[in-house]
C-alpha cells in the first residue's frame, strides 16, 4: 500500500524527532506501510542539521522529551529559506486545550497524541503533505514567473536600447534626408518656387531637386520611389547620387529621364525592376515663359490659370513613358508648353490624393483637380496648404499611408 499521491513520484520523507523507540516503531508500522520513508534523530540540534542537509517533507516533533526543545526548533525552521514551509506535527502525551494552544504558539501545524490513532495520524499527515505540495507548486510557479519576468525585463531592456538606437538612427536619417532636399531655390527670372514635403514616416521615399542652369533656366526633378519608410529612403539616396551625375543643361527632359533610367538600372542590378520609381522632369525658361516636360509613370502636373480659374493636366497618357527602372531603353517624349503671367505649375506625388476616408473612399485625382481649380486665385504657398488641409479633413482620423511631395512655381 502506498501513500496517497505517491504512486508516480518519490516517497515522501518524514523526519521523526524523538528519543522514544516505541514511538518510532509505532509510527513506522502505521506510516511505513503507507509508503512513507521515516528517518529518526534524537535531539533538536541533530534535527536541524539533518533538515539543512536533506530537507524532509514533514517533521514529527516529540515535545515530551527534555532533550528536544520544540520552540527553538520551530523558530529556526521557520526562519530559514527553504525550510520555512515544512509542516511540523507535534507528538504530545495527552489532549488539552492549553497544550494545543502552546503547540500552535511555537509554530507547529498540528498535533497527535499517544497512543497513535491510525486514521487520525494518516489524516493529519496526508492533509499537511498536500498543503506542502500546493505550497511547493505555487512557490515553483512563482520562481518560474520571477525567472520569466527577469528574462522579460532583460529582453525589454535590450529592446529599449535597440529602439533608442533605432530612433537615434532614424532621427539622423531624417536630418540627412532633409539636408538633401533643396535648402534654397535658384533665382530664375519671372519664376518663384514653393514646395511641401511630408514623409509618411520619419523618413520617406519622395525626392525632388530644383537645379539652376547657366542659361537662366531651372530644372525641376521630382520622383517617387516604390514603397515608403526605410527601404524607400535608402533608394532615395541612390536617386540623389544618380541625379548628381547628370548634366541637365545639355539635355531635354526626356533625355534626362533616359539617362537617369540607364544609370538607375545599372546601380540596382538584379533588383530592377522590383525596385522602381516614377519621375518627372520640367525645365522652365522665365525669359520666354516656356516649359518643357517629360514624365516616367508619374502623375500629370497641373497648369493652374488664375485668369480662367482652371487646373488642366500638362501631359496625357501618350506623353508618359514607363516608370524608371523597368526597361533598358524606354522612350520619354518631351512636350513643350507656353506659360502666361500668373500661371502656376503644380507637380506632386500620388501620396497627396491616394488617401481614403473612414468609408474607404479614395480622394482621387479628379477631386484634387477640382480643388485646385477652385483655389486657383491663391499664391502657391497657400494653395499647397489648402490641398494639405483639404485632404487631411477628408481622411478624418486616419494617417497618410504614403509620402507627399508638392513642388510648384508661378510665372510673374
Amino acid at each position: 500500500m502506498t501513500a496517497s499521491g505517491n504512486s508516480d513520484s518519490e516517497p515522501k520523507t518524514i523526519l521523526v524527532v524523538t528519543d522514544t523507540p516505541e514511538d518510532l516503531h509505532a509510527l513506522q508500522e502505521q506510516l511505513g506501510d503507507e509508503g512513507y520513508q521515516l528517518n529518526q534523530t534524537w535531539d533538536t540540534e541533530k534535527a536541524l542539521e539533518q533538515v539543512e542537509d536533506d530537507a524532509p517533507d514533514l517533521v514529527l516533533l516529540d515535545i515530551t522529551s527534555p532533550e528536544i526543545r520544540g520552540l527553538e526548533f520551530c523558530e529556526k525552521l521557520r526562519s530559514r529559506a527553504g525550510t520555512e514551509a515544512i509542516p511540523v506535527i507535534v507528538i504530545a502525551e495527552q489532549r488539552s486545550a492549553e497544550q494545543e494552544e502552546a503547540v500552535l504558539d511555537i509554530g507547529a501545524d498540528g498535533f497527535i497524541y499517544r497512543p497513535f490513532e491510525r486514521v487520525e495520524l494518516l489524516t493529519r499527515v496526508r492533509t499537511l503533505l498536500r498543503m506542502k505540495e500546493l505550497h511547493d507548486k505555487v512557490a515553483e510557479q512563482n520562481r518560474q514567473q520571477l525567472r520569466a519576468n527577469t528574462e522579460m525585463d532583460r529582453v525589454n531592456q535590450e529592446l529599449m536600447a535597440r529602439n533608442r538606437e533605432l530612433e537615434q538612427g532614424m532621427e539622423m536619417a531624417h536630418r540627412l534626408q532633409e539636408a538633401l532636399l533643396p535648402q534654397k531655390y535658384p533665382r530664375i527670372k519671372n519664376v518663384s518656387f514653393s514646395h511641401k514635403y511630408l514623409p509618411a514616416e520619419a523618413i520617406g521615399g519622395d525626392v525632388f531637386q530644383i537645379i539652376g542652369m547657366e542659361d537662366g533656366r531651372a530644372a525641376i526633378f521630382i520622383a517617387d520611389v516604390s514603397g515608403h519608410g526605410v527601404r524607400a529612403a535608402l533608394i532615395t539616396s541612390i536617386v540623389h547620387t544618380v541625379i548628381d551625375f547628370i548634366d541637365f543643361s545639355d539635355k531635354t527632359p526626356g533625355q534626362v529621364l533616359s539617362d537617369f533610367n540607364s544609370r538607375f538600372r545599372g546601380v540596382l542590378g538584379d533588383l530592377a525592376p522590383q525596385i522602381y520609381a516614377t519621375g518627372l522632369v520640367m525645365m522652365v525658361d522665365g525669359e520666354s515663359r516656356s516649359l518643357t516636360i517629360a514624365g516616367a509613370g508619374h502623375p500629370f502636373p497641373l497648369l493652374v490659370s488664375k485668369r480662367t480659374g482652371t487646373a488642366e493636366p500638362l501631359l496625357t497618357l501618350d506623353d508618359i513613358g514607363p516608370a524608371l527602372g523597368f526597361l533598358n531603353s524606354p522612350d520619354y517624349p518631351t512636350r513643350e508648353s507656353k506659360l502666361s503671367v500668373g500661371d502656376i505649375v503644380l507637380s506632386f506625388t500620388d501620396g497627396i490624393y491616394e488617401v481614403a476616408n473612414e468609408q474607404e473612399e479614395i480622394y482621387g485625382l479628379s477631386r484634387l483637380q477640382k480643388l485646385v481649380a477652385e483655389n486657383s486665385h491663391l499664391v502657391p504657398r497657400d494653395l499647397i496648404q489648402r490641398i494639405i488641409t483639404e485632404t487631411e479633413e477628408f481622411m478624418g482620423t486616419g494617417a497618410r499611408p504614403d509620402d507627399v511631395c508638392i513642388v510648384t512655381f508661378e510665372m510673374s
